[in-house]
């Protein structure tokens, strides 16, 4: 999607890849996005927190804390804009897709220290994975009849061998900001059961019911009234390396 109405700049096919150079800032990157989102009108966080997470690049916590990603501190206003948009808690859906959109389409990697960084091994499946994503998706058409009257779009399941603090997480496309699978931790699936791996996806639902209404995806206000409704505990994040009868809780946002 194109972020301005001008003719894009096409480089030459022989030149080489073009590399972003960003300027060095002067000062910790959460003080100059506390600065810079409080003169854009943003209000709300109590903290912000950086972060180098490529999947998730915005999310509003329970508490109020903010967590972006680190390259947004080098963000053009008008991206920045975008950000106090999409936090805002009653805007129309088609206004906080719009936010979304720009967000998601400023290279926020890009611009924080050290580049890109380097690639990271695939996630290669490993013998049951096929079973367990099955067992998933037919878990996911039960309780998309049961909970949300059918109206949520069927998603591919992967098995994640990385989460180590994740249990499970609604995957968006960093472009589009469209939901594209459901990931859950093959650790947490092996080491605490079916029982809190099903609790794990329907919370992920949630997150996508937030999504298909136009909700910010978060833990919110408007993701603990419909976490109540379908019996999901709201607060989730743990280790998925804990023991089986540890209590728990796990996490996502946008």
């Amino acid at each position: 999607m194109r972020a301005e109405a001008r003719k894009p700049w096409r480089r030459r096919p022989d030149a080489p890849p073009a590399r972003v150079v960003s300027p060095r800032l002067t000062m910790p990157e959460e003080m100059v996005l506390a600065r810079r989102l409080e003169l854009l009108g943003l209000s709300r966080p109590a903290r912000i927190r950086v972060n180098d997470n490529r999947t998730v690049m915005v999310s509003l916590s329970r508490g109020g804390v903010l967590s972006i990603h680190r390259g947004f501190a080098l963000a053009p206003d008008r991206v920045l804009k975008a950000v106090v948009r999409f936090l805002q808690p009653r805007i129309p859906r088609s206004a906080r897709r719009a936010a979304e959109r720009v967000i998601l389409a400023f290279p926020a990697a890009d611009h924080a220290p050290g580049g890109p960084g380097r690639a990271r091994a695939p996630d290669r499946p490993r013998p049951g994975d096929a079973e367990k994503g099955e067992r998933l998706a037919r878990l996911f058409a039960e309780y998309n009849r049961r909970h949300f009257a059918g109206a949520l779009p069927s998603l591919p399941m992967r098995i994640s061998g990385r989460m180590r603090t994740r249990l499970g997480q609604l995957c968006l496309h960093d472009e589009t900001g469209e939901p594209h699978e459901i990931t859950v931790s093959r650790e947490h699936i092996d080491r605490h059961g079916w029982a809190e791996a099903a609790h794990t996806l329907l919370h992920e639902m949630v997150h996508l019911w937030q999504h298909v209404n136009g909700h910010a995806v978060d833990h919110g206000p408007a993701f603990r009234r419909k976490a109540m409704e379908v019996g999901v505990v709201a607060s989730a994040r743990r280790d998925v390396r804990a023991t089986r009868h540890q209590p728990g809780r796990h996490g996502a946002a946008l």
